[in-house]
């Protein structure tokens, strides 16, 4: 089968930069960088400069309120900076969204304050001691663990004992209380409202991904991805892979890391091209960070959905090898093995003119026609060509990638959510760019 190698639709880049924060409301998304706010709509971007840096935040729809070192202020969806709250004493407040977005936890006073002025909400002190304590992601309220018991605070501003929580080791609060708590050899889980129930195993709560109203959740497993009914700890659904979850846009999504694919539960693929794979370079073509191909050139990515593995091109095609698995995108596939050794895996490889040659683990040097029929082995001879080397092309972090650098353009590499927001869905990655999938 012949691959093409022809340019796509791109994702289009929102917001460059690495974020101190992420919020999105359903509308628009909230993108905090330094004391810079970005609010990103369908429209357009609007930004408001903010007092100081951003130490955490809480979005609703009448707007965002965020808290730093000087107190908290609400901005609203036109960048508009409105009200504020400053506190004489304490620690930088921590914000608890509420139904609109005012509640702030104040320390030491163990109270929430609100912004409209109706009075503070008493806290009991042991919530603000307690080794594990979160707010939620949306609704009034909070999540702690004194003395192994579990209890969330709601609306009713009233403390409700969830039951115990021996041995926690993990805690992620999700909305309106939605919540799973890792325990030594079992999980607590509990939707909105709901009191809590065992899975029955202990499970990556911190890779935890909520549904927008709290009732599941997607986390890893050992064997790929499942997803749960946080009122009963019955897994609905699982998926198989080297997969890590993304979230709900609205279906559950996951990236891939064998294919470096944004998919979604239906199969569909959201998004390709974030596998990683050591950069090579050969005539205009960067292949490998991000699972990508590049024009070093214009910039332009004209390929992804490379798996990662050891790559190597000669600005024609692409070579992508897997431990003793070596693939050319060119219409040609090598079978596995290439007569390299069960136990030999390749370290470094090369496309030149006419053949492919591979260094292996053993040190073993290997040549093959295009079609994979093996031409000559030799045992030390140095004949694979060094790898190049241009000063506007290469990985941010050789590394750790988290962004390729193409004619000037940085392009991050895997994405750490996805949304939909505005009738789009949009991603963001660690790297710190915010693309439109659609």
């Amino acid at each position: 089968m012949r691959l093409s190698l022809g340019t796509g639709p791109l994702p289009r880049l929102l917001a460059p930069g690495t974020p101190d924060w992420i919020g999105a409301d359903g509308e628009r998304v909230w993108w905090a960088v330094n004391d810079v706010l970005f609010v990103l709509d369908g429209s357009g971007v609007t930004t408001a400069q903010l007092p100081d840096e951003v130490a955490t935040c809480a979005v609703s729809a009448a707007g965002c309120t965020f808290a730093t070192r000087y107190g908290a202020m609400r901005v609203s969806a036109d960048g508009t900076v409105g009200a504020a709250l400053s506190v004489d004493q304490g620690e930088p407040l921590g914000v608890v969204p509420g139904a609109d977005c005012v509640l702030v936890l104040s320390v030491p006073e163990h109270s929430l304050v609100p912004f409209t002025g109706t009075g503070a909400i008493p806290v009991p002190d042991a919530a603000t001691r307690a080794r594990f304590a979160a707010p939620f992601q949306t609704g009034v309220g909070m999540v702690w663990i004194d003395l192994d018991s579990l209890y969330r605070m709601g609306a009713d501003q009233r403390p409700q004992g969830l039951g115990r929580a021996s041995g926690a080791l993990a805690l992620t609060v999700g909305p309106s209380g939605a919540l799973l708590v890792a325990l030594d050899d079992d999980t607590l889980c509990a939707a909105p409202g709901a009191p809590a129930v065992r899975l029955g195993e202990p499970v990556d709560v911190e890779s935890a991904r909520f549904s927008p109203d709290g009732l599941r959740a997607l986390f890893a497993d050992e064997a790929g991805i499942q997803e749960i009914d946080l009122r009963t700890a019955r897994t609905l659904r699982r998926w198989e892979g080297t997969l890590t979850p993304v979230g709900y846009a609205p279906s559950p999504t996951w990236l891939d890391e064998a294919t470096g694919c944004l998919t979604s539960a239906d199969g569909n693929v959201v998004l390709g091209g974030f596998a990683g794979g050591g950069a090579a370079l050969g005539g205009d073509w960067l292949v490998g960070p991000g699972g990508a191909v590049w024009s070093r050139s214009t910039g332009e990515r004209l390929r992804g959905g490379l798996p990662p593995g050891v790559t190597a091109t000669d600005g024609a095609r692409v070579l992508v090898a897997d431990d003793n698995d070596v693939t050319v995108l060119d219409g040609a596939s090598f079978a596995h093995g290439l007569s390299l050794g069960a136990d030999e895996a390749v370290e470094l490889a090369a496309i030149v003119d006419d053949e492919v040659r591979v260094q292996t683990s053993g040190g073993a040097l290997a040549a093959f026609s295009l079609d994979g029929t093996p031409r000559r082995r030799e045992p030390g001879a140095d004949w694979l060509p060094e790898v190049a080397s241009d000063a506007d092309a290469g990985l941010s972090e050789p590394d750790e990638p988290s962004a390729v650098r193409v004619g000037g353009v940085e392009w991050a590499l895997p994405a750490d959510g996805v949304l939909t927001v505005a009738g789009e869905r949009w991603a963001w990655s660690i790297g710190g760019a915010l693309y439109a999938l659609s």
